[in-house]
């Protein structure tokens, strides 16, 4: 055999090996994820395009949580868009908020349609797990089959609904002000990011309200609330910009400032800086 014929084939054996190794490896990548997820697919209850409550547009967005079914707790979140259901999902470790995820969870759906996950939305629909689906669960049918409410539970925004409130609060139950980013980081603002708004209950340090801005211009007044909270009641306050669609991912050149202290429901022309580079 010529030397040249050699190295050919030396060459084509050394690239089948290369590319082998790297497919085995992805698949056991894959095959890693599917077992810390939960994966399936999302569909619309038919019932609810003939009574007209259902109105699903390809720039809706599917907000997808996995939820302690102990808890009530949202422990996971990851947005899907653009909707076209039926359409296959997957959600699960690597959208768990840099928690530590194990055993089952209640999964629920939530179109979206103007950026505010928990403000309803005509047209908007909600679906949920009749039980707890366990992680490495494939081929779970989500079955979206009511009108969205305005909670995680969809249920009438009363009590201590998890997760409820908005920008349409009325002052009292509301904060708003200003959002500017600090100085020295303002070169790290491109414009074309998203602005995310959250309150924090202070003790059990989970998200009690959610805003995300699709257009934001600095600095950027906002208003965010708790409809069904004593007015009284103070909160932690975080604000950060959102260049990857998932908020509680840290991508590169994102910023976010987060209160020193909580603060009151009521709060107005609240001077909020965005003061640090976002990381997890």
């Amino acid at each position: 055999m010529k030397p040249r014929t050699v190295v050919i084939v030396v060459g084509i054996v050394v690239f089948a090996v290369g590319l082998t190794y790297a497919l085995l490896r992805e698949v056991r990548r894959e095959e890693a994820q599917l077992q810390r997820s939960v994966s399936g697919r999302v569909v619309v209850d038919e019932a609810l395009y003939r009574r007209g409550v259902a109105d699903i547009v390809k720039t809706d967005r599917l907000a997808l949580f996995l939820v302690d079914p102990q808890t009530r707790e949202a422990v996971a979140l990851r947005f899907e868009s653009p909707l076209v259901p039926p359409q296959a999902i997957r959600i699960g470790q690597e959208d768990a908020q840099g928690r530590s995820l194990s055993g089952a969870y209640i999964l629920v759906g939530i179109t979206d349609k103007d950026g505010e996950i928990f403000r309803s939305t005509p047209g908007e629909v909600y679906g949920r797990s009749s039980k707890p689906v366990a992680l490495g669960s494939e081929a779970v049918e989500l079955v979206l089959n009511e009108g969205f409410r305005g909670t995680l539970f969809n249920e009438q925004p009363s009590g201590q609904g998890p997760m409820t409130g908005g920008s349409e609060t009325d002052a009292t139950h509301s904060i708003s002000g200003t959002a500017r980013v600090a100085d020295d980081l303002a070169d790290r603002v491109r414009g074309d990011e998203r602005l995310v708004v959250l309150l924090f209950d202070p003790e059990a340090s989970r998200p009690v309200a959610f805003r995300i801005m699709d257009s934001v211009t600095f600095p950027q007044a906002f208003r965010i609330g708790v409809a069904d909270a004593d007015p009284s009641a103070a909160f932690e306050l975080r604000i950060l910009t959102d260049r990857d669609n998932d908020p509680f991912n840290a991508a590169p050149g994102e910023v976010i400032g987060r209160s020193s202290q909580p603060v009151p429901l009521g709060t107005e022309g609240l001077e909020f800086v965005l003061d640090e580079a976002y990381q997890r």
